[in-house]
């Protein structure tokens, strides 16, 4: 007789966040998927004040303004409503990238000192937000570049 073995499965999704491009449509998939298999688990990783500047080719995802989490009700309502048996959250960046310069490499270069003022940002906007206890402490920089001094910070 085989023994069997129960596997946990985790999906990390990266860039839920209120842009149009992003938003949280990619939750109905992971609702079809919580169907199949309940015991699935899922780590958001979210944005605080999504901010893409730069267009990527034939794809206008640039905006004048950044995606603050806390400003759209109806994205932190979802967040909240989140099962935590199916879910957990962590932070992906403030804005996810440099406004003016690059989309997806905020703490690349951050200082130590720079990258403990961006974990206050991120900090602060979740506290705005009301998700204080919806995020763990989990981080996964954008396109996985992260200065050494960040590294000490965090």
């Amino acid at each position: 007789m085989s023994k069997q073995h129960k596997i946990k499965i985790n999906i990390s999704i990266d860039d839920i966040s209120p842009h149009p491009l992003s938003s949280t449509k990619v939750l109905l998939r992971c609702a079809q998927l919580i169907d199949s298999f309940p015991d699935i688990k899922f780590t958001l990783f979210i944005p605080i004040a999504y901010w893409r500047t730069k267009n990527r080719a034939n794809v206008k995802t640039a905006s004048r303004e950044p995606y603050n989490i806390w400003e759209d009700h109806q994205f932190v309502k979802e967040i909240r409503n989140l099962n935590e048996n199916n879910f957990e959250i962590g932070f992906h960046g403030y804005f996810h990238g440099i406004p003016g310069v690059s989309n997806n490499d905020e703490f690349k270069s951050l200082t130590y000192e720079e990258c403990l003022s961006k974990i206050d940002l991120m900090l602060e906007g979740v506290q705005k937000a009301g998700l204080t206890d919806k995020f763990k402490k989990i981080f996964r920089p954008p396109a996985w570049k992260m200065s050494p001094g960040c590294f000490r910070a965090f």
